[in-house]
């Protein structure tokens, strides 16, 4: 047995992480990138790339083997650092950088900008790998390439005071020559000039013009960076339960609590009375095979099985609004759920009273049930006690399927008649490309499913003494 576990388990985490590949697949790389969906249609590309960070879509996808700049600020003051640009400079826009925050070997919180990632980054590559094709000048104003690069005076300089002349603008009606300038946390400017830069090294040098005071440099690969990439990053989350959603901030934990509990008020009472009454009218239709009672049995069935589930909803709620149009929509009353539920029982009796009828009729015709009748037990002990019991095989197979929907619920039913469980929130989630959320709910269905159908196999040898688990 305890071979026969670890062996089940081992192939259950195989289906979930083949469940995770697909869902990262599918969400993350075929989706593309969903920044838009959250900042609007024409977001800036600094917007996009903060956000990108935020959320970690700007990390490599599978294996972190890349290098990006990293810009920081050695000074000390409360001042956020920021970057902007000078004349026809675009060395903010072009960078996309990022504020983030790093702590030295010493000790103290130091602010840092950093750019994107970007595999086999060296001093020696032209600038525009480093700018992955962007421009750092606006071609139309560029300026000749033999200005130098300069820092301007920190802020609270007397008047009296001049700047070098390099950083002064031009004369009047002249452009000024085009710049990045980095306001550090000490309230100071540092102005990076932009003409003449064709590498990135040349560009670091201009960057650590002050060593003191800032320190760029590109970041090296490390093992242990090696799995700080969005795949991994998706299967920890999602393993974890830390999968937050982009649109409200929580956690999977926190929204189970929140919506779970309706879900379940549908999903539980529902597919109890539906297993319930499906196997109470189908061991009566198949005890009585060939009757009047079997014929419309399995006509109501058939006539069920054919009736979408879109039907019995719009119905449903009709009938609602014309009797009590208050109970008819939301969860205001507890009287609400019964609608959902009355529609979920009957909706699935028909596929269930003809599975377990055709399961139960062979047993029926054994001798054991003949020589029962015989000796005069009573009929609902030979359905219910003997019959269903060697039965029980299929119907259990069966019943797993229903499993994930006592977490998740009824996805269609929850969104229609305005039920706030986990169905509707996969359903939103779709629409609003809640990307973390799906994987999270995702995730939690192949973990119940995997459990569900190893609880099963347990319940087999429970149920038939000839079958052994090895």
């Amino acid at each position: 047995m305890g071979r026969y576990l670890l062996r089940r388990l081992g192939y259950s985490a195989l289906t979930i992480f083949g469940v995770m590949v697909i869902t990262f697949l599918l969400f993350r790389v075929v989706a593309g990138d969903i920044s838009a969906a959250w900042l609007g249609t024409k977001p800036t590309l600094q917007q996009r790339s903060e956000w990108r960070h935020r959320h970690g879509y700007d990390k490599p996808l599978l294996v972190n083997v890349h290098d990006r700049l990293v810009i920081r600020d050695l000074t000390d003051g409360e001042n956020p650092l920021s970057v902007s640009d000078e004349g026809a400079g675009l060395g903010s826009s072009a960078l996309a950088l990022v504020l983030s925050a790093a702590t030295d070997e010493s000790g103290p919180i130091r602010q840092q900008l950093l750019g994107s990632y970007i595999r086999g980054l060296r001093t020696d590559a032209p600038i525009e790998r480093l700018t992955e094709g962007r421009p750092l000048i606006a071609p139309a104003r560029a300026l000749p390439a033999d200005t130098q690069s300069v820092e301007t005076q920190p802020a609270g300089t007397p008047p009296g005071d001049t700047q070098p002349a390099e950083a002064q603008p031009g004369p009047a009606g002249e452009p000024q020559p085009p710049a990045m300038v980095l306001k550090l946390s000490d309230g100071s400017h540092f102005r990076i000039d932009l003409c003449g830069v064709t590498t990135v090294g040349e560009f670091l040098n201009r960057l650590n013009a002050q060593p003191d005071r800032l320190h760029a440099s590109i970041s090296g690969c490390t093992i242990g960076r090696t799995f700080d990439s969005q795949f991994f990053q998706h299967l920890w989350r999602s393993i974890s339960f830390q999968s937050r959603s982009l649109e409200t901030n929580k956690t999977l934990v926190q929204i189970i609590r929140e919506r779970g509990p309706y879900s379940l008020a549908i999903s539980v009472p529902g597919l109890g009375m539906e297993w319930l009454l499906a196997l109470v009218i189908a061991s009566f239709v198949a005890y009585y095979r060939g009757s009047w009672l079997d014929h419309v049995g399995v006509l109501a069935s058939v006539i069920g099985m054919c009736v979408p589930f879109l039907a019995f909803m719009m119905y449903g709620q009709w009938l609602m609004f014309e009797l009590n149009p208050r109970h008819a929509y939301g969860v205001y009353h507890r009287v609400n759920l019964y609608v959902p539920i009355t529609i979920l029982v009957i909706s699935g009796l028909g596929g269930l009273v003809r599975f377990y009828r055709t399961v139960i009729l062979d047993e029926t015709n054994r001798d054991y049930v003949r020589t029962a009748a015989a000796k005069g037990v009573s009929l609902p002990r030979i359905l219910f006690v003997h019959v269903l019991r060697n039965c029980m095989l299929p119907i259990l197979t069966n019943l797993v399927l229903a499993i994930p929907f006592l977490i998740l619920g009824n996805l269609l039913l929850e969104s229609f008649f305005g039920v706030p469980g986990l169905g509707d929130l996969m359903i939103t989630s779709i629409g609003n490309r809640d990307e973390p959320v799906l994987n999270a709910l995702v995730f939690l269905t192949a973990l119940i499913y995997t459990l569900g159908i190893l609880v099963t196999d347990l319940l087999y040898s429970l149920m038939d003494p000839r079958i052994r688990l090895h």
